[in-house]
């Protein structure tokens, strides 16, 4: 075991977190004492701790600090007693590290200063390694703890299978070793890990010729790479146009990114004409007024103008009513009408309107007299009485006053009522001449018959 714990030797809080970490329960140190005799189980058999991992980040600082005062002690007069203890601590601060999974990016910063004030910490223990027995561990130049742990959880996310895009995964690889700030050196303990089906096969294969990560990409390109590769995105760059719900921002970031993934760069002015045959039609009228653009920043520039523009219209509204909510209704907004009733009025008395309008009525008494009764039969004057104003009837009168226009009675030959209102008994009668006892067409005035000659 690299770093042996004696945990008798460790203090109420560091052997109560030991205790509790393989199932056993709070007490005194004489009763965490026996716990831990009965559950032996191996520290390095331990990889999760039973805590938050900002509860162990606290107490971790609590126990770097307890560690800092021994060492100092130790600096101004040494005590093998004394080191074997401070060694004894930093070999549980060592294994309580690693347990500490899921590091959140708030607590990132803390766990990294732990981290860092362990390894000067021991290395500053190994430094007085001569005044001691050979008990502590070897490896002076190695820092203890790493965020091993937690790269190998995050390096599991970069698997390539061999049936994806090679250069894709290259460049994801890329990112994470600029964001994770380590040498891709390191990247091959994990390439079995990364690696997987017929990618872990060539990996196996290809293991004992490479020495470094950049030797390991350059056959990745090589074996995995497609031969037409530039000449295919080429073709789907061309055709990758805007979306309708896609801003400018957005498009021109993705056009970068299919732009690097081209081993043979494009010019600016290459990548700028396809460009704007690809952007929406919506930004024409726009471009056609800066007919000089040079560049990709400044075509970004005009359009992001434009929806910034678009946006602002689609977002106004009217001025809101007064409501008796408001603060100040003097400053409020009128609705101002654009015509008033009497210039509403004008528009229903102009000539092309009356016109129609009389044209309407007189049909309609042409329909209602001269069709169903003879056309020499003179309508009453007051069917042509001047036309009426809608605006001014209201819909309870507009019946009654056509219908004074309409009413006539045929049997009476009077216009004070109708002939259904009529109530004389029903007789025939001649509807034009009114000789009663006689229809219409039985009429001898009416309907003269022709004289017969005999000869």
């Amino acid at each position: 075991m690299a770093y042996p714990i004696k945990y008798l030797s460790l203090q109420k809080a560091e052997l109560e977190y030991e205790v509790l970490l393989r199932g056993g329960s709070a007490g005194s140190v004489q009763e965490l004492r026996s716990q831990i005799v009965k559950l032996s189980t191996p520290a390095e058999d331990i990889l999760e701790s039973h805590l938050e991992p900002s509860v162990d980040l606290v107490a971790a600082k609590e126990s770097l600090q307890k560690s800092q005062t021994m060492l100092a002690t130790l600096k101004s007069r040494f005590d093998r007693n004394l080191f074997l203890r401070a060694e004894n601590l930093l070999h549980h601060i060592y294994h309580r590290a690693n347990r500490i999974l899921n590091v959140d990016a708030s607590l990132a910063d803390q766990y990294k200063q732990n981290c860092t004030a362990f390894n000067n910490q021991y290395r500053d223990l190994l430094t007085m390694k001569p005044h001691t027995t050979s008990e502590s561990p070897s490896e002076p130049d190695t820092a203890p703890v790493t965020c091993d742990r937690n790269l190998n959880s995050d390096l599991a996310k970069l698997k390539y299978s061999g049936k994806t895009c090679v250069l894709s995964f290259i460049q994801r690889v890329d990112e994470f070793v600029y964001a994770r700030n380590i040498g891709k050196d390191r990247l091959l303990k994990f390439a079995y890990e990364i690696f997987t089906d017929d990618a872990l096969h060539w990996f196996r294969c290809i293991k004992e010729k490479v020495k470094t990560w950049d030797e390991v990409v350059r056959l990745l390109k090589q074996d995995f790479g497609q031969r037409d590769y530039d000449y295919r995105l080429l073709a789907e760059i061309r055709s990758r146009t805007q979306g309708e719900l896609e801003n400018i921002t957005i498009y021109l970031s993705i056009m970068h990114g299919m732009f690097s993934r081209l081993t043979k760069a494009l010019s600016e002015q290459d990548k700028l004409e396809i460009i704007l045959h690809n952007i929406r039609p919506c930004y024409a009228s726009t471009l056609a007024a800066h007919p000089d653009i040079s560049d990709i920043d400044s075509l970004k520039r005009i359009c992001f103008n434009f929806e910034s523009i678009n946006s602002r219209q689609s977002q106004f509204h009217e001025p809101p009513r007064v409501t008796p909510e408001t603060l100040a209704p003097e400053f409020a907004y009128t609705k101002q009408h654009k015509f008033n009733n009497c210039n509403n009025n004008k528009n229903y008395l102009q000539p092309n309107n009356y016109s129609k309008f009389r044209n309407y009525n007189y049909n309609y008494n042409q329909h209602n007299y001269s069709n169903k009764y003879n056309h020499n039969f003179t309508k009453p004057t007051q069917e042509r009485a001047t036309p009426i104003n809608a605006v001014h009837v209201s819909p309870g009168q507009s019946n009654q006053v056509l219908h004074t226009h309409t009413r006539y009675c045929p049997r009476c030959r009077s216009n004070s009522h109708s002939l259904r209102e009529c109530r004389q008994p029903h007789f025939p009668i001649c509807f034009k001449c009114g000789t009663k006892g006689i229809r219409y067409p039985d009429c001898t005035k009416c309907n003269p018959k022709p004289s017969t000659s005999k000869n």
